[in-house]
């Protein structure tokens, strides 16, 4: 397999929230993924989020005076208009930090509540899925094979030393997911996309 196709395919995984842990052998990798339990979606460690109400953090710096907001990325943290510093806070007018009178408190000491010195964020801790509070690691041992269109398919010996393997047709985007559960009539369904369900 092309070395390019190969690392096309370690990013897509990238994209899906695994990482990737490469051998001698380009073509057999470790795959991790962090995940809820729940739902199985993906679970993000640098993704922050209020400590006291779990607001997710939006990246925007916001300024009190002004009832103004800006992008983090990019963005000034002096107000254009009145000069004033700007704060990242939590978004939630709810939370105990936006109550009138601890306001100063929770927002001056730091750049605000939701920067990454400030103690009063944490990593995710929920779901931003289904909420829940539960989360796991799962990995494989993986192969990668490349294929011709009309390639019939077969579960052999390899599947004994792996966790899965990822079949890819040539000259195009296909993929096959088989794992020791796959069952015959799962060898001829090539997709669009790479089946995390059947990777896992």
């Amino acid at each position: 397999m092309r070395e390019q196709r190969t690392k096309s395919i370690y990013y897509k995984l990238i994209s899906l929230g695994c990482d990737i842990y490469l051998g001698e052998n380009k073509n057999e990798f470790f795959v991790v993924r962090h995940s809820c339990v729940e739902c199985k979606s993906s679970w993000y460690m640098n993704l922050t989020e209020c400590y006291f109400c779990g607001m997710l953090n939006s990246y925007l710096y916001y300024c009190r005076r002004c009832e103004n907001y800006s992008s983090t990325t990019g963005g000034s943290s002096t107000c254009s208009k009145c000069k004033q510093k700007k704060k990242k806070v939590c978004f939630n007018d709810d939370c105990v930090t936006n109550k009138k009178e601890l306001v100063e408190e929770f927002n001056n000491k730091k750049n605000g509540v939701m920067d990454k010195n400030s103690p009063s964020t944490t990593s995710q801790s929920h779901c931003i899925n289904c909420g829940s509070d539960k989360n796991f690691y799962s990995s494989s041992l993986v192969y990668l094979k490349e294929v011709d269109q009309d390639t019939q398919i077969k579960i052999d010996e390899e599947i004994k030393k792996y966790d899965a393997l990822i079949f890819v047709k040539k000259d195009c985007t296909k993929y096959l997911v088989v794992n020791r559960n796959s069952k015959k009539e799962d060898l001829k369904k090539f997709k669009d996309e790479i089946d995390l369900n059947a990777l896992f």
